[in-house]
């Protein structure tokens, strides 16, 4: 009672089980295939009533920051002449003999204090500091 099989009848086995899913998959199509094709072709998006893709907060870019940041580069430059600010779109980049030492950001949002990045040290403020707050805070670089 002891049967081997051949590899002819397990060929044929193996190839009948994927005639079989084969049908299955035909017959069960899935049902949004056809309606999301259908939809898309009726309905145009309305290019005016599009919300955006990214998820900021309002004036989260605005030109108040980048006046800010100009002001703060301006005291920079005033007070601190052996560090050089070069400024970016959101923050300052403080270099001291052409090696970057500091960046500076203005954010509401962000935790205020400092932290490191690498070898640069991270200063965030929420409104724009006194020479004195720059003093204490650029002492350490």
């Amino acid at each position: 009672m002891n049967q081997i099989f051949s590899g002819a009848v397990l060929l044929g086995a193996v190839l009948l089980c994927a005639l079989v899913l084969f049908v299955i998959g035909l017959v069960m199509k899935p049902k949004t295939a056809g309606k999301g094709l259908h939809k898309a072709a009726n309905n145009k998006m309305n290019l005016d009533k599009a919300k955006p893709k990214f998820n900021s907060k309002a004036g989260a870019f605005s030109k108040t920051s980048n006046e800010q940041l100009l002001k703060l580069k301006n005291l920079i430059s005033k007070n601190f002449p052996d560090i050089t600010a070069l400024m970016r779109e959101h923050h300052l980049v403080l270099e001291r003999n052409a090696k970057k030492v500091a960046l500076l950001t203005l954010d509401v949002n962000a935790a205020l204090g400092r932290r490191r990045l690498g070898e640069v040290t991270v200063i965030n403020f929420h409104k724009l500091p006194s020479v004195e707050e720059l003093r204490i805070e650029l002492s350490g670089i």
